[in-house]
């Protein structure tokens, strides 16, 4: 009777099992082709109505406009126009699943958010006058903006336009200077020099040419002959005295109605982070780190996995679980913190600790295989410009991710710009077939310590974060994804009965709402929505 009961029960979790995935595998398939629209128009009621208005961009001057061409007719490509002048009033489109399957980040079908839905009407209006009153602060404290430089083309005067670097309260010879114009019978030559952040002075003196205003913000030199004042201009000296450790001085030079603008950055010689490593061995140019909580059973399989491919190599481990277990051993460095301090501050502290050149970021839940190449990461890196090198991570059933993605932010209005994030790349590394160049990669990545230290991970995203590491990083970090090295994934599929009081615990503390990171992207990088594709 035991028996017939027990089969039965096995028989009914059977049924039950496939039952569910079944439905599960039927949701799935409907969510990924049919899509409706969830951003309803009572959404708009958080949007002021002042912010949803178009921007034009009156007053903004282009190339064809006030020429003195006017009589010539042109033909606008209009379809092209839409693409190179835009209106500033970017949206995402308003596609999203009509059931949110939590695959992320293997089975990731396209959506959209509009952050400022997270927000009451009230919040949202002191949410976004805070915004922008930060915004107006960072600008402030910001170096202004280079201004477009032109080159009249009928101008006698050579100078040089780029190039040129001075340290604070330095001087430096300009070179190329010279005037072109005719040599005329009894005609004095004269040209000025205009400086704002340093003086000018000359470094010799040649017969025959008069220079007025040296040591000062404006210096003139004339001559009667042309050859003596190209002479004199080849002894130009520019010295910085207004103190500033990094900025730009836009020094005019100028003969008759023509002026010329040289360019001269005023800034320290950068100090090199140098380590201190053997050319040969990995373990003194790679150190591998990771953020645990609470799941140190599979924080010791992955130590181990490491121990077989990499006996030496240091292991950094940053741990805010509430009664931290001894994790020790050879080349084990083991950080507590305190509970609950978070994913992102965890990354800060296990980074800062290490003292190797670079760094392999791997989740405690990665298992090192025989792919797992270091020293092939480390080829890529250290014969190219790149700053951070990821891999691909095998999921259950063989299937592989790189989560390779391109950024591309769109102007919007008050309420923020809108972000698109397309899976993808932009191109192969030269030299490296296997490697593409892209802008984010997934969770295990070689990285240049002192690159990944310049940029941080922001301790605000406590509990989870990945794309915003390398949002802050955009523009500063050049990333991409290799093919050929690859790291595993413990497995995620388990029946909820099996599930220990530890994972349970892990998985209810690290949990979140979307609408804690979506307040923050809102805020921090002023995104009004982000399209995932």
């Amino acid at each position: 009777m035991v028996t017939v009961i027990l089969y039965k029960n096995r028989a009914w979790r059977k049924v039950a099992f496939w039952g569910c995935l079944s439905v599960f595998v039927i949701g799935m398939t409907f969510n990924l082709f049919v899509t409706r629209t969830i951003r309803d128009p009572a959404d708009l009621r958080f949007i002021p109505a002042t912010w949803t208005k178009v921007k034009h961009m009156d007053d903004t001057k282009f190339p064809w406009e006030g020429s003195d061409l006017q009589d010539v007719p042109y033909t606008m490509k209009q379809e092209f126009l839409k693409t190179v002048i835009k209106d500033k009033n970017c949206s995402c489109p308003e596609e999203n699943p009509l059931i949110k399957v939590p695959l992320h980040p293997i089975y990731h079908p396209p959506s959209s958010a509009y952050l400022a839905a997270v927000f009451d009407q009230t919040e949202l209006r002191d949410v976004v006058d805070r915004k922008l009153r930060e915004r107006k602060r960072l600008k402030q404290r910001a170096a202004p903006p280079a201004p477009v430089l032109f080159v009249d083309g009928r101008s006698p005067l050579s100078y040089p336009t780029q190039g040129l670097t001075v340290r604070p309260r330095e001087n430096i010879v300009i070179p190329g200077l010279k005037l072109h114009v005719p040599k005329e019978e009894g005609a004095t030559f004269a040209v000025e020099f205009v400086a704002r952040l340093g003086v000018l002075a000359t470094l010799a003196d040649v017969p025959g040419v008069a220079v007025d205003g040296a040591g000062t913000t404006y210096l003139t030199i004339s001559a009667g002959k042309l050859t003596h004042l190209n002479r004199q201009l080849q002894f130009i000296v520019y010295t910085n005295t207004y103190f500033d450790p990094d900025t730009v001085d836009y020094v005019e030079y100028r003969y008759g109605g023509f002026v010329g603008i040289i360019p001269i950055r005023i800034h320290f010689k950068p100090m090199l982070q140098a380590f201190n490593y053997v050319e040969d061995d990995i373990a003194s140019k790679v150190s591998v780190v990771t953020k645990t909580f609470l799941r140190y059973k599979l924080l010791r399989q992955m130590i181990d996995s490491v121990r077989q491919f990499y006996p030496t190599v240091t292991v950094i481990i940053a741990d805010d679980s509430e009664h931290p277990e001894k994790v020790d051993g050879p080349n084990i460095e083991h950080y507590t913190m305190p509970f609950k301090k978070g994913w992102f501050a965890g990354r800060n502290l296990a980074v800062s600790q290490v003292t190797t050149p670079y760094l392999l970021w791997v989740d405690d839940d990665f298992i090192f295989t025989p792919e797992t190449r270091i020293d092939l990461l480390l080829q890529v890196i250290e014969n190219t410009n790149l700053d951070i090198v990821g891999g691909v991570v095998y999921e259950e059933l063989g299937v592989g991710n790189s989560w390779t993605h391109k950024i591309r932010i769109e102007d919007g209005d008050d309420l923020g710009d809108c972000m698109f994030q397309t899976q993808g790349f932009y191109h192969k590394v030269e030299g490296f077939p296997e490697c593409v160049v892209a802008d984010v990669v997934i969770n295990f990545f070689l990285g240049d310590t002192a690159k990944v230290r310049s940029v941080g991970f922001d301790p605000q995203l406590s509990r989870i974060g990945h794309e915003e590491f390398f949002l802050d990083g955009l523009g500063k970090l050049r990333v991409a994804s290799c093919s050929h090295v690859s790291i595993s994934h413990a497995s995620k599929f388990r029946l909820p009965w099996k599930h220990s009081d530890f994972e349970r615990q892990y998985r209810a503390l690290r949990d979140q709402p979307e609408s804690i990171k979506y307040k923050l992207l809102f805020y921090k990088f002023n995104l009004k929505c982000i399209h995932l594709d």
